[in-house]
């Protein structure tokens, strides 16, 4: 590896691609928690333009407006994007694809077959 002027050492060029993609589910995630962070965002928006609590005007009467109104905007959009990506993960669409893999036989041996267990109980008097 060749040294840089500021002592730094480089990267070697032209080794791999460019540009590595990322895993799919890594990116269903992401989108999927950007896609509730979003709505959050116009929940927010929602709550704060229709004013049904009455928030807005206890937000704008207190000396602290704009952190009030960050973190209103921050919690709407970590807890919606966490329960959009949640469900996304837990509910995964229909994967069509043969199973690869695998010996596609039985793990039950042929010869098995439940049998109950002898269990003494003591009688109640």
């Amino acid at each position: 590896m060749a040294k840089a002027e500021d002592g730094a050492r480089s990267l070697p060029v032209g080794t791999g691609s460019a540009r590595q993609r990322l895993d799919p589910l890594v990116s269903y995630m992401i989108f999927h928690w950007a896609l509730g962070a979003l709505s959050g965002a116009l929940a927010a928006s929602a709550l704060l333009v229709f004013d049904p609590f009455g928030i807005w005007p206890l937000i704008r009467d207190s000396g602290l407006g704009l952190p009030a109104i960050f973190m209103l905007y921050v919690g709407f959009m970590t807890s919606f994007g966490g329960l959009v990506c949640a469900a996304a993960v837990m509910l995964p669409p229909k994967d069509d694809d043969p199973t690869r893999g695998g010996l596609r036989s039985s793990v039950v041996p042929a010869n098995w077959k439940p049998r109950l267990a002898a269990v003494s109980a003591a009688r109640r008097a």
